[in-house]
C-alpha cells in the first residue's frame, strides 16, 4: 500500500503538469542525452570490478523539461553474486523565468549489499539557475517530499539473525546542485551533489564526472561517486565509492 502511495504522488505530480502544460507556450523542442558502457571498481560494503551500464535522456519542450537516468551494475564469484546495484531517476522541470523553475522528481536506489537495500523519494521543490554561460552552468534546489527507506538485515553469520530489515516511511527535505564546466569544444566537467534527510537516515550521493570526445559523438568518461548514510545497521558501511571509466556516447 505505501509503495502504492509513492507511484500515486509521482502520478499526481506529472498529471499537474500535464493540466498546465496545455496552456503554455513550450517553444523548441529537442532530445539530448548519454549512454556510458565501461569498468566499474566499488569499494565500501563491497569490494568489486565490474562492468557498469548508466545512461540518461533529456527532453526539452519548453517551458517544460523531462530527464530519465539509470544505472546498473553487479558481479559474481564462485557462482555467487557479490554485488548488485540498480538506480533509476525521473524528473520534470517547469520554467517560471530564465533563471528560476519548479520540479517534481522520482528517485528509487537498490543495493543489496549496501546500509539500504531499497530508497525511494518523491520530491517536488524550486530550483535557480545561479550561473548560465556559455563555459560554465551552476543550478541550485530545494525541495520537500516522501521517502521510504530499507535498512539491511544483518545476520549472525550462522544463519541467525541479528538485526532484522525494517522499513521506515516518512518526510523528506531535499537540498541539491549541479556544475558544468566547458573546459573545450569536446572536453567537460560536471559535479552533482544531492542530500535527502529524513528522521531515521541522511542520504547524500556525489557524482563527479569528467568527459573528453575521441571520434564523433563518442568519448570516454571518467566519473566518481561517493554514496553516504548517516545511520546504518551494525556490521555495515556508511560510505561507498565506485570509479568507473569507459565509452559515453552522447547524443
Amino acid at each position: 500500500m505505501r509503495q502504492l502511495n509513492v507511484l500515486l504522488c509521482a502520478l499526481l505530480v506529472s498529471g499537474v503538469q500535464l493540466v498546465f502544460a496545455q496552456d503554455a507556450d513550450f517553444g523548441g523542442r529537442s532530445w539530448t542525452g548519454n549512454v556510458s558502457v565501461g569498468y566499474l571498481r566499488a569499494s565500501g560494503n563491497t569490494e568489486d570490478s565490474t562492468a557498469d551500464f548508466d545512461f540518461d535522456v533529456l527532453y526539452t519542450m519548453k517551458p517544460w523539461a523531462y530527464l530519465l537516468k539509470g544505472r546498473a551494475y553487479g558481479a559474481k564469484k564462485d557462482e555467487e553474486t557479490t554485488s548488485e546495484s540498480y538506480k533509476l531517476g525521473w524528473k520534470s522541470t517547469y520554467d517560471f523565468t530564465e533563471s528560476n523553475y519548479g520540479y517534481g522528481a522520482l528517485d528509487w536506489n537498490k543495493d543489496r549489499f549496501a546500509g539500504y537495500t531499497r530508497q525511494t523519494y518523491a520530491t517536488v521543490g524550486y530550483g535557480r539557475r545561479i550561473l548560465a554561460t556559455d563555459l560554465f552552468v551552476l543550478n541550485a534546489e530545494i525541495g520537500a517530499g516522501y521517502a521510504r527507506q530499507r535498512s539491511a538485515e544483518v545476520g549472525d553469520g550462522m544463519g541467525g539473525i541479528v538485526e532484522p530489515a525494517a522499513t521506515v516511511d516518512g518526510a523528506t527535505g531535499t537540498l541539491g546542485g549541479n556544475f558544468t564546466w566547458k573546459l573545450s569544444d569536446n572536453a567537460g566537467f560536471e559535479q552533482t551533489l544531492y542530500l535527502f534527510t529524513a528522521s531515521d537516515n541522511n542520504f547524500w550521493e556525489s557524482v563527479t564526472k569528467l568527459r573528453a570526445g575521441l571520434i564523433g559523438n563518442v568519448g570516454m568518461a571518467l566519473s566518481y561517486t561517493v554514496k553516504r548514510n548517516s545511520k546504518v545497521p551494525a556490521g555495515t558501511k556508511k560510505v561507498d565509492t565506485l570509479t568507473s571509466i569507459g565509452l559515453d556516447y552522447a547524443f
